[in-house]
């Protein structure tokens, strides 16, 4: 078992985490692994909420690849985007932000005689 105690500026009360892992690594190590498990879980959430990873349309195994790796392609491409967009912001804009921002295309509305 591995306690992890950190204390954030201004709390009053400090933060304390509980990993419990039959790993021999050193305690830094298993919070480092840790850590870098939940980003990429986050990064795995991103894509099956905003590209929809899990949904296909065809049984067959194929196509269910197929599917994925494309989702698996397009999700690097946002991610670059992103990346290199912000370079140098704050906040960090989710793959859902970026594809309601630069990639949907927007309409001009015209009023024309009668009708809109």
């Amino acid at each position: 078992m591995v306690a992890k105690i950190e204390w954030p500026r201004g709390e009053l009360f400090p933060k304390i985490d509980f990993v419990v892992t039959k790993s021999r690594l050193p305690a830094d190590k298993v919070v480092k692994v840790y850590n870098g498990r939940g980003d990429v879980e986050k990064l795995i959430k991103e894509g099956k909420n905003t590209l929809r990873w899990n949904k296909t349309s065809s049984q067959r195994f194929e196509a269910y690849h197929a599917r994925l790796k494309m989702g698996v392609l397009v999700y690097n491409l946002l991610h670059m985007i992103r990346q290199f967009y912000f370079y140098g912001e704050e906040v960090k804009r989710s793959i859902d932000w970026l594809i309601k921002r630069l990639i949907k295309v927007g309409a001009r509305i015209s009023y024309h005689a009668r009708r809109w």
